[in-house]
C-alpha cells in the first residue's frame, strides 16, 4: 500500500506513561492508534521496548490525542489503525510503502521541525508488533535509537516452537509466550495431549481437567498475542483405558485399533476445542510417563503383515480424518526416526508414505535440517520438496558435548542453519513454508540455545542475511558495541573448534550418531568394566581406531586444528577482554573459552592414547611403548588440568578407564593382553547375569517367609545407570545416553549396615533386567549397587521390589561371579 502526502493538524492528549523521565534520558513519546490501545501483543511489545530503551538511555511515554508531544516521536499503527499515521502522510512528512502482507511492516524515519519521528506500520497489528520487536532488537544492538527505514516481510510465514516429551517449549507459561512473541514465533506448543484428554480412568481424569482449565487460560493468551496454540504427542501413546473403551488390541491389523487412534485426538478436540493443532511424532516414542503406555505402530507384531509405508501411511490419514475433517484444526507430523533406511531420510521411503493418498489440506510435514542426530559431518535431510505437502524445516543445536553444567563457550549454529535454508529454498517451486525451533527460543542469554535460538530468528525472516552482521548484532546485545567485533570472531569460530576438536572425521561419516565416544558432559563407557575389566569398552574404541587408522595422521591433525581453533578462541578474548564492562561477564567468558580449550585437549588425549595402546597391544616392541607412556602421560596432564578447571562438571568414565586399560599395559603388556582375552564377553556376560537371575527367582520363593522387602523402585531408563542404596538413602550413577527419571524409591525398611545379601525382584523391565554387581560389604560401606540397563532403543520403565536376606550371598549360590 503505498501512502501520499497531505496536509497534519497536530492534537493529542496523555494518556498513560510507562516510565519516568530521567534526566539524562532522551525522551520518545509513542503515539499507538486507539485501535491498538487494547491489543496485548501491542501492549506486551511496548512493555519490552519501554524497559529496552531505559536500559539504553531512552524514556519511553505512551500518550494519547491531545497535545501533540513535543520531541521525538514515535508512532505506531498503519493509517487505517492510528489517524496520527494518516495525518503524518496526508501532511507529506511521512511516505512509505507497507507490505500487503499481514506479517510484514514497514519503517520509517524523518527529521521534522527539529525532531525525530520514526513511524512503525504494518500490514496488520501483528506486522506492526513485530515490527516494534525489530525496533527493540536494533536498540538492543545499537544502546540507543537508530535511524530505520525498512520494510520486512519474513520469508517463512509458519514459524513454530516445536515441541518434545511432556511440556511444550513456548506455550507453558504466559512468560514463555512473551519471550515467544519477541522471537516472532507464531505457533506454540503446550501441554502434551496425554495429560490433557479426557481419559476413563483415574486419577488422570481429574488432573486432566485441572490441565484442561489451565490450558485454557493458556490458549487465550497465545491468540491474545495472535499466536495459535498446539499440543505434542508421541504416537503411539495411551492410557490402557483407551484400548478397554474401544475393544482394541495393539496390532495395526485390527480395524478397532485405528479406531481407538482416532478416539484418543477425537476426545481430545471435543474435551479442548480451544486448542489449534496437534504435532505428532510416529518413531523415538520417549513421551510416555505414570500410567501411560507405549506402542509403536510402525514395527511392532510382525505377524501383521502390512508393511512399514502402510502402516505410517494409513496412521497418517487416520489422524487427518479427525484432526483436520472432523475438527478443521491443523495436523504438524514431525518426521523424525532413530532408523536411518527409513523415511526421516530416505526420499524413496517418504514418498511411498506420503502418496496422493495423504491430503495436503491442514497438514505439515516437518523434517528435521539434518540427515542423521548431528550436523556435524552430516548432509541436509533429502526428504524436503519430495511431495506436494507443505513442509516445515525443525532445527536442534545437537550440541551433544555439552550438558547443563559443562561451562562450555557456546556453540553458534547460524552458518549451518543458513546453509541448510538456502539449500532447501534452491528449487523454485519448494515446499517449505516454515521453520521450527526444537530446544527453545530464549532471547535473554548468550549461551548456545540463546545464540541458536537469535540466529533462527533472524535467518526466519531472511536467509540470506549477512551470518557475520548476525552474530555482531548478538554479541552486540550481550557484550556491548566495543566488543562485538572480537566476540562475533570467537563465536563463528566455535562450530570449528568443537567440529574438529571432538569429532573424529573418520569415524563420523555415515553415523546417525556421529559423535560416537562423547555425549552431553559424558566420556561414556561401554559395557561392565567391573566385571570385563574394560574388555566391552576397548572394543568399541578398537572399532573407532579402525575406522580411523587408514587415516590416522588426518585424523589426529585434525584434532589439533580444534585445539588451534579454541587456542584462537583464546587470544582473540584476551583483545576483547577489556572492552567487557561487566567483570563478572569477562571473567565467566574467560573461564569457558578455556573449558572448551581444556575439553579438546582432553579429547584428543583420549583418543591419541586409544590409537597408542591399540598400536602396542598388537604389536609389543619398546618404541610403541615409549609412545603408549608419552600419550599417557599427556592425557594425564590434560585431564587434570581439565578437572581443576573452574566450573568443572564433566563425567570422565571413558577416559578414566582408557587410563587403566594403558598403565595396566606398561606394567605387564602380555599379562593386559591376557587379563581382556580372559574377561567375559558381551554375550557371556548376559548368559551369567541371566542364571543369577534365575536364581535370585528361586531363592525368594525359598526364602520368602524370611525375605525382608526393603525397597521400592521405578524409573524410565534409557541407556545404563547405577542404582545406589545405602541404609534408606539412594543415588544414580548415570553412564549412558539420557539420564534416567526416577518416579519412586520407597522404603520400607533401611538396609542393614551388614553383608547382607540383595535380591532385586524384577516386576517390569525390558532386557537387561535389573541385577546386583555389588554387594554390601564394610569395603562399599554397606551399599548395594544395581545395574540398570534398557538394551533397546528408546526408554522405558524400571520396575523391581528389593529383598535383602540376613546371610552373605555364598549362602545362596550368589556370589558375584565377577569378584573373583
Amino acid at each position: 500500500m503505498m501512502y501520499a502526502k497531505k496536509s497534519l493538524p497536530f492534537s493529542l492528549m496523555l494518556c498513560v506513561t510507562f516510565c519516568c523521565v530521567a534526566n539524562a534520558a532522551e525522551p520518545w513519546a509513542i503515539v499507538a492508534g486507539p485501535s491498538l490501545a487494547g491489543d496485548e501483543a501491542v501492549q506486551v511489545a511496548l512493555a519490552d521496548l519501554v524497559a529496552a530503551g531505559t536500559e539504553h538511555g531512552l524514556a519511553f511515554t505512551v500518550v494519547g490525542e491531545d497535545p501533540w508531544p513535543a520531541g521525538n516521536v514515535l508512532v505506531v499503527g498503519a493509517p487505517e489503525r492510528n489517524p496520527q499515521s494518516a495525518r503524518l502522510v496526508d501532511s507529506g512528512v511521512l511516505q512509505f510503502m507497507v507490505p500487503d502482507d499481514e506479517q510484514g511492516y514497514a519503517i520509517a524515519t524523518v527529521r521534522h521541525e527539529g525532531r525525530r519521528i520514526i513511524a512503525v506500520a504494518g500490514g496488520s497489528v501483528i506486522g506492526e508488533v513485530y515490527g516494534l520487536y525489530w525496533l527493540w532488537d536494533r536498540i538492543r544492538v545499537t544502546k540507543g535509537m537508530p535511524d530505520i527505514n525498512v520494510v520486512r516481510v519474513p520469508a517463512l510465514k509458519v514459524r513454530v516452537g516445536a515441541a518434545w516429551g511432556r511440556h511444550g517449549h513456548g506455550g507453558s507459561s504466559k512468560e514463555q509466550m512473551r519471550a515467544a512473541l519477541r522471537h516472532s514465533t507464531n505457533w506454540v506448543a503446550g501441554p502434551n495431549a496425554l495429560d490433557l484428554i479426557p481419559w476413563d480412568a483415574e486419577p488422570e481424569r481429574t488432573r486432566n481437567t485441572e490441565n484442561r482449565e489451565q490450558a485454557r487460560e493458556l490458549i487465550a493468551y497465545a491468540h491474545a498475542l495472535h499466536m495459535r496454540y498446539f499440543s505434542f504427542t508421541n504416537e503411539f501413546t495411551y492410557h490402557p483405558s483407551l484400548l478397554e473403551e474401544c475393544g482394541a488390541s495393539l496390532n495395526p491389523c485390527d480395524p478397532k485399533y485405528w479406531d481407538a487412534l482416532q478416539g484418543k485426538f477425537r476426545k481430545l478436540f471435543e474435551a479442548l476445542p480451544e486448542l489449534d493443532g496437534v504435532e505428532l511424532c510416529n518413531d523415538d516414542i520417549s513421551g510416555f510417563w505414570d500410567n501411560y503406555r507405549a506402542y509403536d505402530v510402525l514395527h511392532e507384531h510382525p505377524e501383521c503383515e502390512w508393511s512399514y509405508s502402510k502402516r505410517f501411511r494409513t496412521f497418517v490419514q487416520k489422524v487427518h480424518e479427525v484432526v483436520v475433517g472432523d475438527f478443521h484444526k491443523i495436523y504438524f507430523h514431525f518426521t523424525w526416526g532413530l532408523t536411518p533406511h527409513e523415511q526421516h531420510v530416505q526420499p524413496a521411503v517418504f514418498r511411498e508414505i506420503f502418496t496422493e493418498a495423504v491430503p495436503t489440506e491442514g497438514l505439515y510435514l516437518m523434517p528435521k535440517i539434518t540427515a542423521a542426530d548431528r550436523w556435524w559431518y552430516q548432509p541436509y535431510n533429502s526428504t524436503f520438496n519430495q511431495t506436494p505437502h507443505d513442509t516445515i524445516v525443525c532445527f536442534e543445536t545437537m550440541n551433544y558435548y555439552e550438558g547443563g553444567k559443562s561451562h562450555l563457550f557456546p556453540t553458534f549454529s547460524g552458518q549451518y542453519f543458513q546453509a541448510g535454508l538456502q539449500f532447501l529454498l534452491l528449487p523454485e517451486d519448494h515446499n517449505l513454508k516454515g521453520a521450527a525451533s526444537l530446544a527453545g527460543m530464549s532471547l535473554e542469554g548468550w549461551d548456545t540455545r540463546s545464540a541458536y535460538a537469535y540466529a533462527l530468528y533472524r535467518l526466519m525472516w531472511e536467509p540470506n542475511e549477512d551470518i557475520e552482521a548476525i552474530a555482531r548484532d548478538f554479541c552486540a546485545i550481550h557484550f556491548g558495541t566495543e566488543a562485538a567485533e572480537i566476540m562475533a570472531q570467537i563465536y563463528l569460530l566455535s562450530p570449528s573448534a568443537y567440529k574438529y576438536g571432538l569429532h573424529l572425521e573418520a569415524a563420523s561419516y555415515g553415523q546417525f550418531n556421529s559423535l560416537l565416544h562423547m555425549r552431553v558432559g559424558t566420556f561414556p563407557l561401554e559395557g561392565y568394566p567391573t566385571i570385563d575389566g574394560g574388555r566391552e569398552h576397548l572394543e568399541f574404541l578398537r572399532r573407532l581406531y579402525l575406522r580411523c587408522k587408514p587415516w590416522r595422521n588426518e585424523t589426529l591433525a585434525g584434532l589439533e586444528h580444534g585445539l588451534a581453533v579454541a587456542e584462537r578462541m583464546g587470544v582473540l578474548f584476551e583483545q576483547a577482554k577489556p572492552l567487557i564492562n561487566d567483570p563478572v561477564l569477562a571473567r565467566e567468558l574467560e573461564e569457558r573459552i578455556d573449558m572448551t580449550r581444556l575439553l579438546i585437549a582432553t579429547n584428543i588425549g583420549y583418543v591419541s592414547t586409544a590409537f597408542a595402546f591399540f598400536d602396542y597391544l598388537d604389536g609389543p616392541n619398546d618404541s610403541g611403548r615409549a609412545t603408549l607412556a608419552k600419550a599417557v602421560e599427556k592425557l594425564i596432564q590434560a585431564r587434570a588440568a581439565f578437572t581443576s578447571a573452574a566450573g568443572f562438571d564433566y563425567r570422565l568414565f571413558g577416559v578414566d578407564q582408557m587410563l587403566r586399560n594403558a598403565q595396566a599395559a606398561l606394567e605387564d603388556a602380555a599379562a593386559a593382553h591376557a587379563a581382556l582375552e580372559n574377561a567375559p564377553s558381551r554375550a557371556e556376560l548376559e548368559a551369567t547375569i541371566a542364571a543369577m537371575q534365575r536364581r535370585y527367582v528361586e531363592v525368594l520363593e525359598t526364602h520368602a517367609g524370611r525375605a525382608v522387602h526393603f525397597a521400592h523402585f521405578e524409573a524410565q531408563i534409557d541407556g545404563r545407570d547405577i542404582l545406589d542404596i545405602t541404609g534408606s538413602t539412594y543415588g544414580i550413577e548415570h553412564l549412558r545416553w539420557d539420564g534416567p527419571e526416577v518416579k519412586e524409591c520407597t522404603f520400607l525398611a533401611p538396609l542393614p549396615a551388614a553383608p547382607v545379601t540383595v535380591i532385586p525382584k524384577d516386576l517390569y523391565s525390558r532386557p537387561l533386567h535389573p541385577f546386583v554387581i555389588e554387594q554390601p560389604t564394610a569395603e562399599n560401606n554397606y551399599t548395594v549397587r544395581i545395574y540398570l540397563d534398557d538394551l533397546p532403543g528408546g526408554k522405558d520403565w524400571v520396575r523391581c521390589d528389593l529383598y535383602y536376606l540376613p546371610e552373605e550371598p555364598e549362602a545362596f549360590g550368589l556370589e558375584l561371579p565377577w569378584r573373583k
